[in-house]
């Protein structure tokens, strides 16, 4: 239904379909090809991607950074939740327990291949399905497709993808992956493309900057002529001394044989040192008046203030500042004199925090595009699909954790023994867990054996 508009606005109004979608996407198409408006080379199309990978390898803070990040999300342990308390849904999720515990690329790399997208910007992994001993489907691998191959893109209007197009490495041809058969995950942050803005967009300029800094520091170093030893001795006096005939070539040049091995072999060692005439020039004329100049000198070559430690300054406010783009400027602390073990906990949590958002959006990528095909595959109903979960990443104070349960305690409200928090904080600790008691059981034992009359003679000793 159209109603007429004002015709300055050139469109007609419509009532809206709730079960339509009206809007498009906000990334233009073309042939496959995304619509980007990058002005710099380096960052446009696929090159962008070895550009990303050129500071992976040779920026030390981001690769740190990096590895860290992707450490932590592959040490997180992985478990399969039943959809309900049955035991049907026990049996579904112990069996997608094995599912994945059962390919050839161990599950933990399938995670950090996959959580790569918070850097590139995406991620893409394909799946391949095999038939199990025990008869059901399950996969065969999950393996991660560089970012670089992925060269064009199957979306429809409403801006979801229907598939991608790979550019093989090896043949240069095109593969068409639909995208019921691989993982896709995207940094969708700050834009609406299938292949998001990683973190790594914002790491470019920084770390061109850092590389300059660097080079530039490297450069001072070489050309800095302070600390250069410098000698001086009466060269025209041997000179003259030897065309005289009063001393031969040898002996002047054992003479200066002390000063020019100094000058070639000045690395400090224990066995360094020179000694020297200290006797001074004196001034022709009757009166020879000894001047300040000794025959014999060595000095080393001194200069003004250096621009290293502003080099330097500059080389640390660029590290700085792309581990902040990253969360891991808590790794810096302890570099110098500023910081606290209180801000390391308080940046850690907090980056622990981004690895827990990294985490979610990893399982429910998985949930949604792993576990439903394998549902499908298998005909499996779709209300006994598991959920899944993953350990908590972040740092935790143990100190906190303990104290904030005191207060519970405090306030009324005290655990039990077989409280599950009570495990969690050994867990922490490094302890194992004491083997679980029935405390319903235990307490009508104790009713029970209360209850029974006792032996007048023996107060202690229970009738048989």
């Amino acid at each position: 239904m159209t109603t007429p508009v004002d015709p300055s606005l050139g469109v007609q109004r419509t009532t809206p379909d709730p079960f339509q979608v009206v809007g498009a996407a906000g990334v233009a198409v073309y042939s496959g090809y995304l619509n980007q408006e990058e002005k710099d080379p380096a960052l446009a199309g696929r090159q962008r991607f070895v550009t990303y990978s050129d500071v992976l390898a040779n920026v030390a803070i981001v690769a740190s950074g990096v590895r860290y990040f992707l450490n932590l999300i592959a040490k997180a342990e992985w478990k399969a939740v039943p959809a309900d308390d049955s035991k049907e849904a026990q049996k579904y999720a112990d069996l997608t327990q094995s599912i994945l515990d059962d390919m050839r690329t161990p599950w933990h790399r399938v995670v950090r291949k996959a959580a790569l997208y918070k850097f590139y910007g995406f991620s893409i992994l394909e799946w391949t399905a095999k038939r199990r001993p025990d008869g059901a489907i399950g996969f065969l691998d999950v393996q991660a497709r560089s970012q670089q191959s992925i060269e064009r893109w199957d979306m429809a209007t409403d801006g979801s993808v229907l598939g991608v197009v790979q550019r093989s490495p090896q043949t240069q041809q095109e593969i068409y992956l639909p995208r019921g058969k691989v993982i896709h995950l995207v940094d969708d942050s700050i834009h609406d493309s299938p292949e998001g803005v990683g973190l790594f967009r914002h790491l470019v300029k920084d770390a061109k900057a850092l590389e300059r800094f660097e080079i530039l520091e490297g450069w001072g170093y070489e050309t800095d002529l302070r600390g250069i030893p410098i000698g001086r001795g009466p060269l025209a006096e041997l000179e003259k001394m030897v065309k005289a005939g009063t001393l031969s070539a040898d002996q002047a040049a054992k003479l200066r044989a002390p000063l020019d091995a100094f000058i070639r072999q000045h690395v400090r060692n224990p066995n360094l040192g020179l000694l020297l005439d200290s006797s001074p020039h004196r001034a022709a004329g009757e009166q020879q008046t000894p001047s300040q100049t000794k025959q014999w000198d060595v000095e080393l070559l001194k200069g003004e203030g250096s621009p290293h430690q502003f080099v330097a300054a500059a080389i640390e406010r660029k590290t700085r500042s792309i581990a902040r783009v990253l969360g891991v400027e808590h790794l810096l602390l302890g570099s110098n004199d500023r910081g606290s073990y209180a801000l390391s906990v308080d940046k850690s949590q907090a980056f622990g925090m981004t690895v827990e958002s990294g985490l979610r959006e990893v399982r429910e990528a998985m949930r949604q595009d792993l576990l439903t095909p394998l549902w499908a595959l298998n005909g499996w109903p779709e209300e006994m699909k598991p959920t899944l979960k993953t350990d908590q990443a972040q740092y935790r104070d143990i100190q906190q954790v303990t104290g904030a349960l005191a207060d519970v305690a405090k306030a009324g409200a005290p655990l039990s023994p077989d409280d599950e928090a009570i495990g969690e904080v050994r867990d922490l600790l490094g302890l194992s867990r004491p083997p679980k008691v029935n405390l319903t059981l235990r307490a009508q034992a104790q009713a029970q054996a209360a209850a029974r009359p006792q032996n007048p003679k023996n107060p202690q000793q229970q009738p048989q």
